[in-house]
């Protein structure tokens, strides 16, 4: 979920935890509340909205700190470990679910990923770390190590988003903050058991080999609209491979006329918006299929896009059948 104020802008992200109650960091509410939000003082009954990203047909609601919802942390002028507790009877869109909670338990460099709203991307976008120890601003804490040199880096806009556990299928933390120098891909979570300690009220969802599962009730279609968790995703293509696709795009004769610029422009916003400029058409194209390579349904994108542009050249089937091949689609997804 997302944290926005009151005029839309987006703040962060939040952690439904069950219907009616969404977690986030206390620094995302004084952000998104403005000047009368404070610093470390008590907001109790400040209100923010909270919508689900890429559901523009749902209009975002209205939620408030809880009177016993406010852990200030560094961040946010205060000696606690960042946390606000929302409370909203606004209802998400059908299919959205109440995320699977866990215990953290000791950082041992296993990989987990986060879903952000970065600035260019307020649908989101995953980024993946590894849990490398305890320390930072606030002595519960846990530290994120940034996976590889493409992804994008946990930053700016993912700030209360849920720390999602592949191996566990769990959310164990949320994450607070990051170190200011991008290049050093570090970032801090609150394990979920340190946030259980501050708000009682979660730890009945932590004990047991099944956290609650409640849902909200799906759509007809039983479409869920959050994204799909990491573990799901097409395995990525190599940057070679993901040169050899831009190199057969570019033999398409309608990419090559305008330099991929109707292919991005049929992607979907919330990767369109993540594609790097490039003059030179082959560094354009691969900064395309990066882009999709990125993104949890970026494979079916790109599948999509190429399909409304060229249906049947044959270039097109040539670009597809190596796509397919370089990119094959996770066991029990889609085909193209």
């Amino acid at each position: 979920m997302r944290v926005l104020s009151p005029r839309g802008g987006v703040h962060g992200a939040g952690i439904l935890v069950r219907p009616g109650v969404v977690l986030t960091c206390a620094h995302v509410v004084v952000s998104a509340a403005g000047p009368r939000g404070g610093r470390s003082e008590a907001v109790s009954g400040h209100s923010v909205l909270v919508d689900v990203p890429g559901r523009p047909d749902v209009a975002a609601g209205e939620a408030t700190v809880a009177p016993d919802g406010w852990y200030p942390g560094p961040l946010a002028g205060g000696p606690g470990g960042d946390l606000a507790v929302l409370r909203t009877a606004w209802s998400p869109p059908d299919g959205t679910a109440v995320a699977r909670l866990g215990r953290c338990g000791e950082p041992d460099r296993r990989e987990v990923a986060a879903y952000g709203h970065p600035a260019g991307a307020p649908d989101g976008l995953w980024s993946r770390a590894r849990l490398v120890g305890r320390g930072g601003p606030y002595r519960d804490w846990i530290q994120l190590e940034g996976l590889g040199s493409a992804g994008a880096p946990v930053g700016r806009g993912f700030s209360g988003a849920g720390v999602w556990d592949p191996a566990a299928r769990r959310v164990i933390g949320m994450v607070t903050a990051a170190y200011t120098d991008q290049q050093a891909k570090v970032a801090w979570m609150l394990p979920l058991e340190a946030a259980a300690h501050m708000w009682p009220d979660l730890a009945p969802a932590l004990a047991g080999p099944e956290p609650e599962t409640a849902t909200v009730p799906k759509s007809a279609a039983g479409e869920a609209s959050s994204p799909p968790p990491p573990d799901s995703w097409p395995e990525p293509p190599s940057d070679k491979d993901q040169f050899a696709l831009a190199d057969a795009l570019l033999a398409v004769p309608q990419i090559e006329d305008d330099g991929a610029a109707t292919l991005r422009g049929l992607l979907p916003s919330r990767i369109r918006h993540t594609v790097r400029t490039h003059s030179r058409p082959r560094l354009q194209l691969f900064f395309l299929v990066q882009a999709c390579a990125q993104h949890p349904h970026g494979r079916q994108a790109l599948i999509d896009a190429l399909r409304m542009l060229d249906d049947g050249s044959r270039p097109a089937r040539t670009a597809l059948e190596l796509l397919d091949r370089l990119w094959p689609a996770a066991p029990g997804g889609g085909s193209s």
